[in-house]
């Protein structure tokens, strides 16, 4: 098992995506990206992770239902919600389901940074 932090970066934005992506692999971090839900998910298939970052609010399948999904094969993922929008009741539902972060949009970067850096202390070494 790697010591570096594996991230999958989930968005409906295009730029945000793209932002947060270029920051983490520059901090570095293994980073995926994904601009849907079922993007997400056929990058999981092959290339699994230590975090899901992922916004709430998209088309077709917003991020609580992304991470229930994940969870299915990857039990142990952690998930990071990103909501620019008041989604109270998903984002209840999800800290129902053990999603332990939520962010607001725009980012606080170094907060993320910060926090990103306590889960890779986490991470099981290996050996």
């Amino acid at each position: 098992m790697s010591d570096t932090l594996s991230i999958l970066v989930v968005d409906d934005n295009p730029s945000m995506v793209r932002s947060l992506g270029d920051i983490l692999d520059i901090k570095g971090f293994e980073v995926q990206t994904a601009g849907s839900g079922a993007e997400a998910l056929m990058i999981l298939r092959d290339h699994p992770v230590d975090i899901l970052l992922t916004d709430v609010k998209m088309p077709e399948m917003n991020g609580v239902a992304l991470s229930r999904e994940t969870r299915k094969n990857h039990p142990s993922i952690t998930t990071i919600l990103m909501t620019a929008y008041a989604a109270n009741d998903l984002i209840e539902q999800g800290m129902n389901e053990g999603i332990k972060t939520v962010l607001t949009k725009p980012v606080d970067i170094e907060f993320l940074l910060t926090l990103l850096s306590a889960y890779q202390r986490n991470l099981p070494k290996a050996g």
